[in-house]
């Protein structure tokens, strides 16, 4: 069988398949990272870019409504009584309009 004084030569796995493998799926998982956040960042800046018209129609809307209410209670000061009711309505609702 085996000599005892003959030496049978030991080979060290090498660790450089293993580091290989284990740098590429790092690199892989950066790149599908990466990808995931730019798609992410593309749906919020759709999501975004459609809620600009609404905002905008609302503020709109919200500056006609303070108008109309600044005016209404400049009408009631002046003793419109058609005015007044309509802010003694407002402030049951408990809205406050200043004139």
């Amino acid at each position: 069988m085996t000599d005892p004084g003959v030496e049978i030569p030991v080979h060290s796995p090498s660790l450089l398949p293993a580091v290989a493998l284990l740098t590429l799926a790092l690199w892989v998982l950066c790149g599908f990272l990466l990808y995931q956040a730019i798609v992410e960042r593309n749906a919020l800046t759709a999501a975004k870019s459609a809620q600009d018209q609404p905002l905008q129609q609302a503020q709109q809307v919200k500056a006609q409504l303070t108008a109309l209410a600044t005016a209404t209670a400049k009408l009631a000061g002046q003793g419109h009584v058609g005015a007044k009711q309509i802010i003694e309505g407002m402030q049951r609702e408990g809205i406050t309009v200043k004139p």
